[in-house]
């Protein structure tokens, strides 16, 4: 059964901001229909959630099979050929890393799909296509793509996910971010390339940090304690400075563990024990408490 569509049972649809709860009468003590219906409560706590006949539930359901993607809920079952949407999906992070590129945006209007992709700091159109294309290959990256996310795809709400290190390393990258969020007439994606390149990575000076600046970052990662926090804008180079302050640690210090904790992985440290945050991403108590959980 999916878990917010379950046949016969309970019905969510939404329609824009319009979002609608619906029960049929003889199923709603059922436990999986209770426990999937609190879990809608949660995401939506202001729907009153509706009791209405099977033959009233039916008909609600074949109205929003109507709909567009961007007023419906989707889910694996939805998509035609997942197989397909995958390697539609993969050829585009492959045509990223050959062009260098550091992400892959998707966006969707009423009127079109357009793929674009940053290189060099500057967003470049490589594709175009319908928009229902871009709904499809955006659920398939939240539904058969990721390792750890939800089980459907809200194309009304923001959803982040992880795309599995696996099906990236096909292609010759170490991983990839999947984050969207709707927009006044459809949806933009966006994609962050994580680059396979555990076994090179870049030094201090390679980043462009000046020769004070190391001596200062060897002598804060030669402390026995302490915590050194990095800021800036997505794409400024954070978790590569650390993956570089990883490796400095590691040689440093070769009879050490160095563990981990990233939300999500970011790319590979040789040597270090990489563990990822599990949680509903959606949640952010959840979230909270699972890196409360993880550095305790």
């Amino acid at each position: 059964m999916d878990k917010y569509n379950l046949k016969d049972a309970l019905l969510f649809i939404s329609r824009g901001d319009t979002h609608e709860i619906l029960i049929e009468t003889n199923q709603r003590t059922r436990p999986d229909v209770q426990s999937n219906l609190q879990e809608l409560l949660n995401l939506y706590p202001d729907i009153i959630p509706k009791v209405v006949s099977l033959s009233e539930l039916q008909e609600a359901g074949q109205d929003d099979e109507n709909k567009g993607p961007k007023e419906r809920i989707i889910h694996l079952k939805d998509l035609a050929d997942v197989s397909e949407s995958e390697k539609k999906v993969l050829s585009y992070f492959e045509t990223a890393r050959k062009l260098g590129a550091s992400d892959i945006h998707f966006l969707i209007s009423e009127s079109i799909f357009k793929v674009r992709m940053r290189i060099f700091g500057e967003l470049q159109t490589v594709d175009e296509d319908q928009p229902a294309l871009g709904y499809s290959l955006c659920a398939t990256a939240i539904l058969s793509m990721a390792d750890v996310t939800e089980t459907s795809f809200f194309p009304q709400r923001e959803q982040d996910a992880r795309l599995s290190p696996q099906l990236m390393r096909k292609i010759g990258i170490f991983g990839a971010r999947y984050s969207h969020r709707p927009t006044g007439d459809g949806l933009i994606a966006v994609m962050r390339l994580i680059p396979d390149d555990g076994d090179k990575v870049p030094t201090f000076k390679q980043l462009g940090f000046i020769p004070e600046q190391i001596r200062l970052l060897n002598v804060m990662l030669r402390r026995p304690e302490g915590k050194i926090v990095l800021s800036g804008p997505t794409g400024s180079g954070k978790s590569t400075t650390l993956r570089s302050a990883c490796r400095v640690y590691l040689d440093d210090n070769q009879g050490r563990h160095l563990l981990t904790i990233e939300d999500p992985l970011e790319g590979q440290i040789l040597g270090a024990t990489q563990t990822p945050i599990i949680c509903d991403k959606s949640d952010e108590e959840a979230v909270k408490l699972a890196w409360s959980r993880a550095i305790s």
